[in-house]
């Protein structure tokens, strides 16, 4: 039978392919393609699955670019569902030019070639007091199921720049850095259109994940920041990379925010009640998510919960609002007194 395809034109020459991402609850992944008479433009791509291949095949097909003749690929961010098909479309089309962010790049080397990284990553994770099973990165993290799209990343990935153009005959898409979802994470703003790629940083119902597993780092802090940046452009219609097209930003915008402050004032009544370790907290957070108990989370589950409460704890330390302690090799976290 064959594969009802989701492709459809939203702009002259721009198109939205959905590909599916299989047993997940986010159902699909949002390619963006845009053409010109010699040059063609995918955004993201989609898990390194068969069904996955198929629909962003035959979503490029029935826009008229075969496999051999795509010209370029932009990665929003390196996550395993944007980036899973670069070595099959490498393969496809041996002078595919492959762009992402020069810190997506940078870490996708670090991942393939530094295995103190992933360490870091490890012992990061378990002083926080989770699972000795967390430590397996490999087995969970969205950005480690398959190697070879980091490696072909690392390998032939051309670095982008903040505030660089790219440009698709009559369109020029501004390369906006917005991390905060992953270290390298990038918009795309099209003024003429007043049209926003959004990737994973702005969804319509979704609040994007954001996690912290190094040390040394403020993701949250970045998020927001990143939202301000979005937020002072003159956006008519926003392409997420799921869920579906939306028009409110900057009601959206609004939202994400009062999302975190909320989280942060959950934490902090939760500390009230003396220190916790991040991952004790974790299990104690209000999470939106279908199962009864803390026990009944998937390791998964709990692994971005516990990357989510890391976030924020470090944004309210930053503030002065927490602080860290050390003790028998796992960190607690406390209110700070004033």
């Amino acid at each position: 039978m064959r594969m009802l395809i989701l492709i459809k034109e939203i702009f002259p020459k721009i198109f939205q392919i959905k590909v599916p991402l299989p047993n997940n609850p986010l159902g699909h992944l949002n390619a963006y393609l845009i053409k010109s008479d010699d040059k063609s433009l995918l955004i993201d791509t989609g898990l390194n699955l068969p069904q996955a291949f198929e629909a962003l095949s035959r979503g490029l097909f029935e826009a008229g670019v075969k496999l051999q003749t795509l010209t370029d690929v932009l990665i929003t961010h390196f996550h395993v569902d944007h980036v899973g098909l670069i070595p099959n479309l490498k393969h496809a089309s041996e002078n595919l030019n492959i762009w992402i962010y020069k810190v997506e790049r940078e870490l996708s080397q670090l991942m393939v070639e530094d295995y103190n990284y992933l360490n870091y990553m490890r012992d990061f994770i378990i002083t926080s007091d989770a699972p000795a099973s967390f430590g397996k990165l490999q087995n969970f993290h969205p950005a480690f199921f398959n190697v070879k799209a980091y490696m072909e990343i690392a390998k032939t990935a051309q670095p982008l720049n903040d505030e660089q153009e790219i440009c698709v005959d009559e369109y020029c898409f501004k390369v906006l850095w917005t991390p905060g979802h992953s270290p390298g994470h990038v918009c795309l703003y099209e003024p003429s259109l007043k049209v926003l790629i959004a990737g994973d940083h702005v969804l319509p119902t979704i609040t994007p994940h954001v996690s912290q597993f190094m040390a040394n780092t403020n993701p949250l802090e970045d998020y927001l920041k990143s939202l301000e940046k979005v937020e002072k452009l003159n956006v008519n219609v926003v392409l997420p990379a799921h869920e579906n097209i939306f028009t409110n930003l900057s009601e959206r915008i609004m939202q994400l925010r009062s999302h975190h402050r909320q989280r942060l004032e959950e934490i902090l009544n939760h500390l009230k009640n003396g220190r916790l370790t991040p991952y004790a907290l974790a299990s104690r957070v209000h999470w939106n998510v279908n199962y009864k108990s803390w026990d009944d989370f998937p390791i998964f589950q709990k692994y971005l919960a516990l990357g989510e409460t890391l976030s924020h704890l470090t944004f309210l330390e930053k503030k002065g609002l927490v602080k860290k302690v050390v003790s028998g090799g796992k960190i607690f976290y406390e209110l700070k007194e004033r």
